[in-house]
């Protein structure tokens, strides 16, 4: 499954766009495209926070591993969503997606209970009540009309939230970015979902790519656009990971966290 492209779900299409302002091109350094800014003009009381420097010692590897993602994309997961695009109407693609999510609750539901949050686990709880049976399953989504918000939360948040930080930048074949952390966290909930458990290899395996073909026919468009806004997409998608994971981590709560919505 080609995950990688799920960032444009993790970090949303704006937030992929907004950080290719930064990059440098492929010849320049992460020093120098990530450290930190001084600004002439600043007054003694005005000070500019520096970046958290990307930890990517392995990037040359991670480079040839962006660049058959991104081949895989344009070449077989691109034509197969658009063709999907023809059979499916938009509001069924939807609604599939809303399906996804839904039965991702133990995942939400258990790291909202490893970080404290109680009172998330309550509210995911009665989100997924609602959803599951009102809505049909998930396919609607009734909760979000009644105020009953999402608690996003990711075992990868979890080691985040107890103080783990990234290590490493890996950009995993098939799967996209990630690092040591995030790596550990796609498989602590790999575990949480529910066709982990499905009998039958077939349809196991079959189910994730079509959840990523759902999600991609949904946002086609989204990675040309970033591709085309970048300077160097790799470094662009390389900071949009770290940056996404840094604000997730740090601003936990309600809302509708896109890593929900592959």
């Amino acid at each position: 499954m080609l995950c990688w492209l799920a960032l444009t779900s993790r970090a949303g299409a704006q937030q992929l766009t907004n950080t290719t302002a930064d990059p440098l091109p492929p010849n320049s350094t992460n020093e120098t495209a990530e450290g930190s800014f001084f600004d002439p003009f600043a007054t003694e009381k005005t000070t500019v926070a520096p970046k958290e420097k990307t930890p990517d010692p392995l990037e040359p590897m991670n480079r040839v591993f962006f660049q058959i993602n991104d081949k895989l994309y344009f070449w077989v997961l691109k034509p197969v969503a658009k063709g999907y695009n023809q059979v499916a109407p938009q509001p069924f693609r939807t609604s599939v997606r809303r399906f996804f999510v839904n039965v991702k609750y133990p995942i939400r539901v258990a790291n909202n209970f490893l970080q404290g949050r109680i009172k998330g686990v309550g509210i995911e709880t009665a989100r997924f009540v609602v959803n599951s049976t009102v809505g049909l399953a998930g396919f609607f989504d009734p909760a979000s009309k009644w105020n009953i918000e999402m608690q996003p939360a990711d075992f990868n948040q979890t080691l985040g939230y107890y103080g783990m930080p990234p290590i490493i930048y890996f950009d995993w074949p098939f799967l996209g970015p990630s690092s040591v952390r995030g790596t550990l966290g796609t498989a602590g909930d790999t575990m949480l979902t529910p066709w982990t458990y499905i009998d039958g290899l077939w349809v196991s395996l079959g189910v994730r790519p079509y959840e990523t073909v759902n999600a991609t026919s949904l946002r086609l468009g989204e990675y040309e656009s970033f591709k085309q806004a970048a300077l160097d997409p790799y470094v662009a998608m390389r900071s949009a990971y770290f940056e996404t994971q840094r604000e997730f981590i740090e601003h936990r709560g309600p809302g509708t966290r896109e890593s929900f919505e592959p």
